[in-house]
Protein backbone atom coordinates (compact mmCIF):
# COMPACT_ATOMS: atom_id res chain seq x y z
CA UNK A 1 0.00 0.00 0.00
CA UNK A 2 3.06 2.27 0.94
CA UNK A 3 4.71 1.52 -2.33
CA UNK A 4 1.30 2.33 -4.32
CA UNK A 5 0.91 5.36 -2.68
CA UNK A 6 4.24 6.75 -3.40
CA UNK A 7 3.89 6.15 -6.79
CA UNK A 8 0.49 7.55 -7.20
CA UNK A 9 2.00 10.75 -4.94
CA UNK A 10 4.95 11.03 -7.71
CA UNK A 11 3.09 10.43 -10.80
CA UNK A 12 0.51 13.18 -9.70
CA UNK A 13 2.77 15.46 -9.10
CA UNK A 14 4.48 15.22 -12.10
CA UNK A 15 0.75 15.70 -13.89
CA UNK A 16 0.27 18.71 -11.54
CA UNK A 17 3.80 20.50 -12.80
CA UNK A 18 3.07 19.35 -16.35
CA UNK A 19 -0.71 21.06 -15.79
CA UNK A 20 1.05 24.51 -14.46
CA UNK A 21 3.54 24.82 -17.05
CA UNK A 22 0.52 24.22 -20.16
CA UNK A 23 -1.15 26.94 -17.73
CA UNK A 24 1.81 29.11 -18.26
CA UNK A 25 2.57 28.61 -21.55
CA UNK A 26 -1.23 29.43 -22.50
CA UNK A 27 -0.82 32.20 -20.50
CA UNK A 28 2.04 33.98 -22.47
CA UNK A 29 0.19 33.49 -25.20
CA UNK A 30 -2.85 35.25 -24.44
CA UNK A 31 -1.05 38.33 -22.70
CA UNK A 32 1.30 38.42 -25.89
CA UNK A 33 -2.15 38.74 -28.42
CA UNK A 34 -3.19 41.41 -26.10
CA UNK A 35 -0.08 43.71 -26.20
CA UNK A 36 -0.46 42.63 -29.94
CA UNK A 37 -4.03 44.31 -29.55
CA UNK A 38 -3.04 47.53 -27.25
CA UNK A 39 -0.06 48.12 -30.05
CA UNK A 40 -2.78 47.79 -33.08
CA UNK A 41 -4.77 50.36 -31.23
CA UNK A 42 -1.78 52.43 -31.24
CA UNK A 43 -1.31 52.47 -35.01
CA UNK A 44 -4.66 53.20 -35.05
CA UNK A 45 -4.12 56.00 -33.57
CA UNK A 46 -1.95 57.41 -35.88
CA UNK A 47 -3.76 56.32 -39.15
CA UNK A 48 -7.14 58.79 -37.49
CA UNK A 49 -4.58 61.24 -37.14
CA UNK A 50 -2.70 61.09 -40.70
CA UNK A 51 -6.18 60.65 -42.15
CA UNK A 52 -7.96 64.05 -40.90
CA UNK A 53 -8.22 66.14 -43.94
CA UNK A 54 -8.19 69.52 -42.44
CA UNK A 55 -4.45 68.58 -41.35
CA UNK A 56 -2.83 67.16 -44.07
CA UNK A 57 -4.47 70.48 -45.91
CA UNK A 58 -3.07 72.66 -43.32
CA UNK A 59 0.57 71.20 -43.47
CA UNK A 60 0.50 71.42 -47.52
CA UNK A 61 -0.29 74.94 -47.13
CA UNK A 62 2.40 76.06 -44.77
CA UNK A 63 4.87 73.74 -46.44
CA UNK A 64 4.13 75.37 -49.62
CA UNK A 65 3.76 79.17 -48.19
CA UNK A 66 4.90 79.02 -44.58
CA UNK A 67 1.93 81.07 -43.99
CA UNK A 68 1.85 81.83 -40.24
CA UNK A 69 -2.45 81.02 -40.60
CA UNK A 70 -1.85 77.62 -41.61
CA UNK A 71 0.97 76.96 -38.92
CA UNK A 72 -1.60 78.29 -36.05
CA UNK A 73 -4.17 75.83 -37.98
CA UNK A 74 -2.14 72.68 -37.42
CA UNK A 75 -1.20 73.69 -33.84
CA UNK A 76 -4.33 74.30 -33.21
CA UNK A 77 -5.40 70.83 -34.55
CA UNK A 78 -2.61 69.37 -32.80
CA UNK A 79 -3.54 70.51 -29.31
CA UNK A 80 -7.29 69.31 -29.93
CA UNK A 81 -6.33 65.46 -30.59
CA UNK A 82 -3.61 65.63 -27.40
CA UNK A 83 -6.13 66.92 -25.56
CA UNK A 84 -8.84 64.75 -26.52
CA UNK A 85 -7.16 61.68 -26.91
CA UNK A 86 -5.36 61.24 -23.32
CA UNK A 87 -3.09 58.23 -24.44
CA UNK A 88 -1.37 60.07 -27.24
CA UNK A 89 0.92 62.08 -25.15
CA UNK A 90 2.87 63.85 -27.77
CA UNK A 91 2.35 64.91 -31.54
CA UNK A 92 5.28 66.24 -33.35
CA UNK A 93 4.20 67.44 -37.24
CA UNK A 94 7.82 67.69 -39.52
CA UNK A 95 8.08 68.44 -43.27
CA UNK A 96 9.69 65.60 -45.90
CA UNK A 97 13.22 66.50 -44.81
CA UNK A 98 12.26 65.68 -41.04
CA UNK A 99 12.64 69.54 -39.58
CA UNK A 100 9.80 70.14 -36.80
CA UNK A 101 7.23 71.76 -37.89
CA UNK A 102 4.96 72.18 -34.64
CA UNK A 103 4.04 69.52 -31.74
CA UNK A 104 1.53 69.19 -28.82
CA UNK A 105 2.03 67.58 -25.50
CA UNK A 106 3.75 66.90 -22.23
CA UNK A 107 6.52 63.97 -23.31
CA UNK A 108 10.27 64.53 -22.90
CA UNK A 109 10.79 62.49 -26.41
CA UNK A 110 12.06 64.27 -29.00
CA UNK A 111 11.65 64.30 -32.77
CA UNK A 112 13.43 60.71 -33.52
CA UNK A 113 14.26 62.35 -37.26
CA UNK A 114 14.11 58.47 -38.46
CA UNK A 115 12.72 58.66 -42.20
CA UNK A 116 9.31 58.26 -42.92
CA UNK A 117 7.46 56.66 -45.46
CA UNK A 118 3.32 55.92 -46.39
CA UNK A 119 3.36 52.64 -44.21
CA UNK A 120 3.55 53.38 -39.71
CA UNK A 121 6.75 52.80 -38.47
CA UNK A 122 7.45 51.86 -35.02
CA UNK A 123 10.43 53.75 -34.05
CA UNK A 124 10.97 52.32 -30.72
CA UNK A 125 10.14 51.57 -26.51
CA UNK A 126 11.79 54.67 -24.54
CA UNK A 127 11.99 54.54 -20.80
CA UNK A 128 10.74 57.93 -19.08
CA UNK A 129 10.58 58.13 -15.46
CA UNK A 130 6.66 57.84 -15.56
CA UNK A 131 6.68 54.89 -17.42
CA UNK A 132 7.42 53.89 -21.01
CA UNK A 133 6.63 55.57 -24.30
CA UNK A 134 6.10 54.12 -27.31
CA UNK A 135 7.18 56.14 -30.57
CA UNK A 136 5.37 55.71 -34.37
CA UNK A 137 5.76 57.74 -37.53
CA UNK A 138 4.25 57.97 -40.47
CA UNK A 139 4.18 59.97 -43.67
CA UNK A 140 1.72 62.26 -44.64
CA UNK A 141 0.56 62.40 -48.38
CA UNK A 142 -2.12 64.62 -50.13
CA UNK A 143 -2.62 64.01 -53.67
CA UNK A 144 -0.38 61.64 -54.11
CA UNK A 145 2.57 63.48 -52.84
CA UNK A 146 4.25 63.37 -49.55
CA UNK A 147 3.96 66.75 -47.79
CA UNK A 148 5.38 65.86 -44.98
CA UNK A 149 5.34 63.44 -41.39
CA UNK A 150 3.29 62.74 -38.10
CA UNK A 151 4.96 61.24 -35.17
CA UNK A 152 3.17 60.29 -32.47
CA UNK A 153 4.38 59.37 -28.96
CA UNK A 154 2.39 57.17 -27.53
CA UNK A 155 1.83 56.93 -23.20
CA UNK A 156 2.37 52.96 -23.07
CA UNK A 157 0.68 52.71 -19.74
CA UNK A 158 -1.77 50.44 -21.14
CA UNK A 159 1.24 47.63 -20.72
CA UNK A 160 0.25 47.72 -17.43
CA UNK A 161 -3.37 46.82 -17.78
CA UNK A 162 -1.76 43.22 -19.49
CA UNK A 163 0.88 42.55 -17.16
CA UNK A 164 -1.25 43.52 -14.25
CA UNK A 165 -3.85 41.02 -14.53
CA UNK A 166 -2.36 37.94 -12.50
CA UNK A 167 -5.46 35.49 -12.78
CA UNK A 168 -4.23 32.34 -12.82
CA UNK A 169 -0.52 33.31 -11.12
CA UNK A 170 -1.43 32.38 -7.19
CA UNK A 171 -0.53 34.56 -4.96
CA UNK A 172 2.99 34.93 -6.04
CA UNK A 173 3.37 34.41 -9.97
CA UNK A 174 3.31 37.69 -12.13
CA UNK A 175 4.11 38.65 -15.78
CA UNK A 176 6.14 41.58 -16.84
CA UNK A 177 7.68 42.94 -20.40
CA UNK A 178 11.09 43.39 -20.66
CA UNK A 179 13.74 45.17 -23.09
CA UNK A 180 17.27 45.53 -23.98
CA UNK A 181 18.45 49.26 -23.43
CA UNK A 182 21.94 48.80 -24.55
CA UNK A 183 23.82 46.05 -22.32
CA UNK A 184 20.76 46.16 -19.92
CA UNK A 185 17.46 44.29 -19.55
CA UNK A 186 14.82 47.13 -18.38
CA UNK A 187 11.08 46.21 -17.45
CA UNK A 188 8.57 47.97 -19.32
CA UNK A 189 6.21 47.77 -16.35
CA UNK A 190 5.97 47.76 -11.98
CA UNK A 191 6.85 44.43 -10.98
CA UNK A 192 4.34 42.68 -8.62
CA UNK A 193 7.47 42.24 -5.46
CA UNK A 194 9.51 45.05 -4.48
CA UNK A 195 12.52 43.43 -3.95
CA UNK A 196 15.62 46.07 -1.93
CA UNK A 197 18.77 46.47 -4.59
CA UNK A 198 16.42 45.58 -7.50
CA UNK A 199 14.66 48.81 -9.31
CA UNK A 200 13.81 46.89 -12.49
CA UNK A 201 17.01 46.43 -14.91
CA UNK A 202 19.88 44.10 -14.77
CA UNK A 203 22.71 44.26 -16.68
CA UNK A 204 22.35 41.08 -19.65
CA UNK A 205 25.80 39.10 -18.74
CA UNK A 206 24.62 38.61 -15.08
CA UNK A 207 20.94 38.64 -15.64
CA UNK A 208 18.97 36.15 -13.81
CA UNK A 209 17.19 33.22 -15.23
CA UNK A 210 13.49 34.98 -15.68
CA UNK A 211 14.67 38.11 -17.46
CA UNK A 212 17.65 36.54 -19.53
CA UNK A 213 15.63 33.26 -20.75
CA UNK A 214 13.21 35.72 -23.16
CA UNK A 215 15.65 36.40 -25.25
CA UNK A 216 16.62 32.61 -26.52
CA UNK A 217 15.37 31.52 -29.79
CA UNK A 218 13.17 28.84 -27.60
CA UNK A 219 10.10 29.75 -27.05
CA UNK A 220 9.12 26.38 -25.48
CA UNK A 221 7.71 26.03 -22.02
CA UNK A 222 11.15 25.03 -20.25
CA UNK A 223 10.50 22.19 -17.81
CA UNK A 224 13.45 22.89 -15.56
CA UNK A 225 13.35 25.98 -13.09
CA UNK A 226 14.60 29.16 -13.37
CA UNK A 227 15.77 31.58 -10.46
CA UNK A 228 14.36 34.95 -10.40
CA UNK A 229 15.52 38.75 -9.67
CA UNK A 230 14.04 37.83 -5.66
CA UNK A 231 16.06 34.45 -6.02
CA UNK A 232 12.95 31.99 -5.79
CA UNK A 233 12.74 29.19 -8.01
CA UNK A 234 10.42 29.37 -10.52
CA UNK A 235 8.39 27.99 -13.91
CA UNK A 236 8.32 30.34 -16.63
CA UNK A 237 6.38 30.72 -19.96
CA UNK A 238 7.47 33.21 -22.22
CA UNK A 239 7.10 35.12 -25.54
CA UNK A 240 8.85 37.58 -27.75
CA UNK A 241 7.35 40.29 -29.97
CA UNK A 242 9.67 40.68 -32.95
CA UNK A 243 7.70 43.91 -34.11
CA UNK A 244 8.54 45.75 -30.56
CA UNK A 245 11.81 44.08 -29.56
CA UNK A 246 9.72 43.19 -26.64
CA UNK A 247 10.21 39.93 -24.29
CA UNK A 248 7.04 38.89 -22.25
CA UNK A 249 7.41 36.71 -19.24
CA UNK A 250 4.96 35.04 -17.03
CA UNK A 251 6.18 33.17 -13.86
CA UNK A 252 5.05 31.25 -10.97
CA UNK A 253 7.18 29.95 -7.41
CA UNK A 254 7.83 26.86 -7.57
CA UNK A 255 7.12 26.71 -4.23
CA UNK A 256 3.81 27.93 -4.23
CA UNK A 257 3.07 25.21 -7.18
CA UNK A 258 4.37 22.42 -4.60
CA UNK A 259 2.40 23.16 -2.04
CA UNK A 260 -0.31 21.39 -4.18
CA UNK A 261 1.44 18.29 -4.49
CA UNK A 262 1.64 18.30 -0.95
CA UNK A 263 -1.99 19.03 -0.09
CA UNK A 264 -2.22 15.68 -2.68
CA UNK A 265 0.07 13.65 -0.74
CA UNK A 266 -1.67 14.47 2.45
CA UNK A 267 -5.02 13.46 0.87
CA UNK A 268 -3.33 10.08 -0.23
CA UNK A 269 -2.07 9.64 2.80
CA UNK A 270 -5.58 9.86 4.04
CA UNK A 271 -6.58 7.76 2.08
CA UNK A 272 -4.13 5.23 2.27
CA UNK A 273 -4.92 4.75 5.93
CA UNK A 274 -8.66 4.42 5.36
CA UNK A 275 -7.88 1.45 2.67
CA UNK A 276 -5.58 0.01 5.34
CA UNK A 277 -8.45 0.22 7.82
CA UNK A 278 -11.23 -0.91 5.41
CA UNK A 279 -8.57 -3.69 4.46
CA UNK A 280 -8.04 -4.77 7.72
CA UNK A 281 -12.11 -4.76 9.00
CA UNK A 282 -12.68 -6.44 5.63
CA UNK A 283 -10.19 -9.15 6.18
CA UNK A 284 -11.97 -9.65 9.80
CA UNK A 285 -15.43 -9.99 8.51
CA UNK A 286 -14.55 -11.82 5.59
CA UNK A 287 -12.33 -14.70 7.95
CA UNK A 288 -15.59 -14.65 9.94
CA UNK A 289 -17.44 -15.48 7.49
CA UNK A 290 -16.17 -17.71 5.91
CA UNK A 291 -14.72 -19.59 9.78
CA UNK A 292 -18.46 -20.05 10.83
CA UNK A 293 -19.87 -22.53 8.53
CA UNK A 294 -16.10 -24.69 9.22
CA UNK A 295 -16.58 -24.02 12.85
CA UNK A 296 -20.69 -25.50 12.84
CA UNK A 297 -19.14 -28.51 11.05
CA UNK A 298 -16.42 -28.92 13.94
CA UNK A 299 -19.35 -28.44 16.38
CA UNK A 300 -21.49 -31.56 14.71
CA UNK A 301 -18.00 -33.88 14.55
CA UNK A 302 -17.31 -32.99 18.27
CA UNK A 303 -20.87 -34.20 19.26
CA UNK A 304 -20.61 -37.46 16.85
CA UNK A 305 -17.63 -38.34 19.04
CA UNK A 306 -19.01 -37.91 22.03
CA UNK A 307 -21.50 -40.39 21.31
CA UNK A 308 -24.48 -37.96 20.16
CA UNK A 309 -27.04 -39.46 17.59
CA UNK A 310 -28.93 -38.05 15.24
CA UNK A 311 -26.99 -35.16 14.66
CA UNK A 312 -26.67 -33.52 11.23
CA UNK A 313 -24.49 -30.37 9.61
CA UNK A 314 -26.69 -27.68 8.22
CA UNK A 315 -26.74 -27.57 4.64
CA UNK A 316 -26.30 -23.98 2.96
CA UNK A 317 -25.81 -22.70 -0.09
CA UNK A 318 -23.53 -24.98 -3.06
CA UNK A 319 -20.31 -24.43 -2.24
CA UNK A 320 -17.78 -26.92 -1.18
CA UNK A 321 -18.62 -25.78 2.39
CA UNK A 322 -21.72 -26.79 1.57
CA UNK A 323 -20.20 -29.73 0.02
CA UNK A 324 -18.48 -30.89 2.57
CA UNK A 325 -21.75 -30.83 4.86
CA UNK A 326 -23.33 -33.01 2.41
CA UNK A 327 -20.08 -35.26 2.66
CA UNK A 328 -20.36 -35.51 6.58
CA UNK A 329 -24.22 -36.13 6.43
CA UNK A 330 -23.61 -39.09 4.04
CA UNK A 331 -21.07 -40.47 6.49
CA UNK A 332 -23.43 -39.97 9.59
CA UNK A 333 -25.78 -41.71 7.66
CA UNK A 334 -23.27 -44.43 7.35
CA UNK A 335 -22.30 -44.62 10.45
CA UNK A 336 -25.99 -44.79 12.24
CA UNK A 337 -26.46 -47.63 9.08
CA UNK A 338 -23.64 -49.42 9.93
CA UNK A 339 -24.99 -49.62 13.88
CA UNK A 340 -28.01 -50.60 12.98
CA UNK A 341 -27.33 -53.52 11.08
CA UNK A 342 -24.52 -54.77 13.58
CA UNK A 343 -27.24 -54.81 16.86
Amino acid sequence: MMLLGTFAYYTSANLLQEISLRQLDALAESKKRDLIKVYDSWEDNLRLVRDRSQLRYSIRDYVDSESPEALRDIQRIVEGITAAVTEIDKIIIFDVEGKEIVSSGRSGVTHSEVPVGDDITYVGTFIQDDGPRVVLNTGVRLDGALIGGIELVIDARDIIDVTGDFTGLGETGEAFVVKKVDDKLVTLNPMRHEVEGFSGEQVEATATGDMRKVFTPDENVPAEAHKDYRGEWVWLATRYIDELGWGLVVKVDVEEEEERADVLQEALFDIAVALSAFAIIGGALLGFYLASPIQELAVVVERMRHGEAGVRAEVKGDDEIAYLAESLNEFLNHLENQREEDA
